[in-house]
């Protein structure tokens, strides 16, 4: 073999070696910092599904909440106009009977005076 094939085996094996190595060595476990950050994408994530659940039931309550205020308000309309029909059916009554009324008190003033 001559130098150059001899370095060149050389440096094939060194390279090999070095693969081999780098390959069988062990893997570092995380540091503080980066256990540290895992732990707080964990909570932030977790914090973030609680916090979708909280405002979908929010949300719910609150079409349920508007959903029931719509019927109370109906009812009320309801009520409300049911009320103003019985005054006003009241009123007609309570003024034909006044006219009556005046009407009779009229006559007996016109049998009086003829008196």
């Amino acid at each position: 073999m001559n130098k150059m094939s001899k370095l060149l085996a050389g440096v094939a094996v060194s390279l090999a070696a070095i693969t081999l190595l780098a390959a069988c060595q062990k893997k570092e476990e995380p540091g503080p910092a980066e256990a540290l950050g895992k732990k707080i994408d964990g909570a932030v994530q977790e914090a973030g599904k609680k916090l979708d659940e909280v405002t979908g039931q929010t949300k719910d309550q609150a079409a349920e909440s508007g959903s029931k205020l719509d019927g109370a308000m109906d009812k009320a309309k309801a009520d409300a106009k049911e009320a103003y029909e019985k005054t006003k059916e009241g009123a007609k009554d309570l003024a034909q009977k006044t006219g009556e009324k005046m009407q009779q008190a009229g006559e007996q003033l016109q049998d009086a005076s003829k008196k």
